[in-house]
């Protein structure tokens, strides 16, 4: 079986999509070609993993002026004649989109040429891409049950997988209850400047008996990694700053909550561990975040913080309410009693019918 996935723009997309190829590997699927965008994020992202891929010169819309989208238009139409030379080439027998400006016109031309095509939605409110494919496509595979409600009329397509998340990702029950709490800030491999700022100065506030348990290790990104090692020095609290990680199953295992930012992936992971979390949507890129903070704020297994509401006090009181060792039992209890598919058997069944 030939098998054709298009992502693309952010690792929320990309990674989920990797997720799946490797299992696909694993189990002697088939083979798998990858199309991504010709940005050098993408490429550091799948360089180097075992998986064919292919890179197409598209971008996304930058903005909601004439020239912007006739821009988006022409290099529209140039993917999408481009992907179909890519689908006679490869002769996929399904193609599988994670979402982006990539797998847009990817998916819409595996459709014209009558290829089976899957369409996976990573967060629970429907992006762009997948708005626009959703009635084109065979299947609808969504993450949150939340995203349902966007598929008005095409819900028989629609199918709940699930996120694929990374490999290695356990959490190991604690040996014993400690007497400090680790608190994991996750600003992603570009930081988070909004967090950069506002965690240290929330801890900053802290009377010393409660940043005397503290021990914060916190993805900063490498333009302010000094930045935020500096400020957490002058605070006095115990501290691992890092530009970027790829141990994140190792940071996961160790902290007893997050601060993080809700994109899905990340969501997913915290949810898939039953790790309570402070979450700090970003507000842009059509505000998805939000719907995927929300998701957990409603189940219990997190504190919803908007960014434009947010200040050093909400901060510290969000921290504050997180370090008592039974609330985090009781959200990580939460988190444990949502039902959690395994996103790459769904996903499998569905490319092998």
């Amino acid at each position: 079986m030939r098998i054709l996935i298009a992502a693309g723009g952010t690792g929320g997309h990309i990674l989920p999509a990797m997720a799946l190829a490797k299992e696909i590997k694993a189990r002697n699927i088939g083979k798998v070609l990858f199309v991504i965008s010709s940005r050098k994020q993408d490429r550091d992202m799948i360089v180097g993993k075992g998986v064919d891929f292919t890179a197409l010169p598209i971008t996304g819309l930058q903005s909601k002026s004439i020239l912007s989208i006739l821009n988006f238009l022409v290099r529209l139409l140039a993917g999408t004649i481009k992907s179909m030379s890519a689908l006679l080439n490869y002769r996929p027998d399904i193609v599988i989109g994670f979402g982006g400006y990539v797998s847009g016109p990817v998916v819409l031309a595996a459709s014209l040429a009558g290829i089976r095509t899957i369409i996976h939605e990573q967060n629970a409110y429907p992006g762009r891409a997948n708005r626009i494919l959703a009635s084109v496509v065979d299947t609808i595979a969504i993450s949150f049950p939340e995203a349902k409600a966007h598929f008005k009329g095409l819900e028989s397509k629609v199918i709940f997988s699930g996120n694929p998340i990374r490999e290695g990702l356990k959490r190991d029950e604690p040996a014993k209850q400690h007497e400090f709490f680790n608190v994991l800030v996750i600003g992603g491999s570009q930081g988070a400047h909004k967090l950069n700022i506002a965690v240290p100065e929330a801890i900053s506030l802290m009377e010393a008996r409660h940043k005397n348990t503290l021990n914060i290790t916190h993805i900063a990104g490498k333009n302010e990694k000094d930045m935020v090692e500096s400020a957490y020095a002058q605070i006095g609290v115990k501290n691992r700053v890092f530009s970027f990680t790829e141990h994140m199953a190792r940071l996961y295992n160790e902290c007893d909550f997050a601060i993080s930012r809700a994109g899905a992936m990340t969501v997913s992971e915290l949810l898939a561990l039953a790790i309570p979390a402070i979450l700090v949507p970003y507000p842009y890129a059509g505000g998805h975040q939000r719907f995927n903070a929300a998701a957990l704020e409603n189940i219990g297994s997190g504190i919803l913080l908007d960014e434009k509401d947010m200040s050093s006090l909400s901060m510290r009181d969000a921290i504050l309410r997180l370090m008592d060792k039974s609330v985090l039992l009781d959200m990580s209890a939460r988190a444990k009693n949502i039902e959690m598919p395994d996103a790459c058997r769904i996903l499998i069944k569905e490319i092998c019918k």
